[in-house]
């Protein structure tokens, strides 16, 4: 679709030389978008192709889920000032910290907010950051009041190259940010889920153990 999208809008400028300057100009803002759009699916797809060759980098630090998670919020925040919406977060003061990879824990929090502002109402959007601990793991949820996901798709939406709405509405994306994020949350011994009421919102959450028998590599 960005392919077709930049072709389309770079021959509509080639072949009308007298477009005036501000269409010109809207034209060559769309065809940058789409071509970020691009670099993001190919760098997505990448990823994939490596976590399941078993080829992914790995890191292995202490991390504070906590801090992860309110950095997480922070760096979306714009999203969700775009769309009106609020986040609140439920988060205890602190969890004892465990051995992952901060960087890929963060991918999967920045998959689930962004996702999480598409599908919230333009007016009165609310998020809700969960983060729950026991003796045996952390558990993270991200619920939102959009209008759900649909029984039919609640099976299928982990499957690479799958996306929540309908035809006609459906927010732009890549179809991979779910299937990524679960392949990671696996990778540390964990699982990803989803809980979804249509019209009701939906709440992605990932349980994460705190000892798991993953063989990491630092880089």
């Amino acid at each position: 679709t960005p392919l077709t999208s930049i072709r389309a809008f770079a021959e509509l400028m080639r072949d009308d030389p007298a477009l005036d300057a501000a269409q010109r100009q809207r034209f060559i803002a769309l065809i940058v978008d789409e071509a970020e759009r691009l670099s993001r699916l190919v760098n997505q797809v990448l990823d994939m192709a490596k976590i399941e060759s078993g080829h992914g980098e790995w890191r292995s630090v202490p991390v504070d889920m906590v801090a992860l998670i309110r950095s997480a919020v922070q760096t979306t925040s714009e999203l969700f000032r775009e769309r009106g919406a609020v986040v609140v977060l439920d988060l205890p003061d602190a969890v004892q910290s465990f051995q992952a990879d901060s960087d890929r824990l963060t991918q999967v929090m920045l998959n689930l907010l962004s996702n999480a502002a598409k599908f919230v109402p333009k007016q009165g959007g609310r998020v809700e950051v969960r983060l729950r601990s026991d003796e045996r793991a952390l558990t993270v949820e991200v619920q939102d009041n959009g209008r759900g996901v649909p029984r039919e798709q609640q099976q299928t939406i982990f499957e690479k190259f799958r996306q929540g709405g309908s035809a006609t509405n459906r927010p732009q994306g890549t179809g991979l940010g779910l299937p990524i994020s679960r392949q990671i949350v696996e990778h540390f011994g964990g699982r990803m889920w989803l809980r979804s009421e249509p019209g009701q919102g939906a709440c992605f959450g990932f349980e994460l153990p705190w000892h798991h028998d993953t063989q990491e590599t630092t880089t």
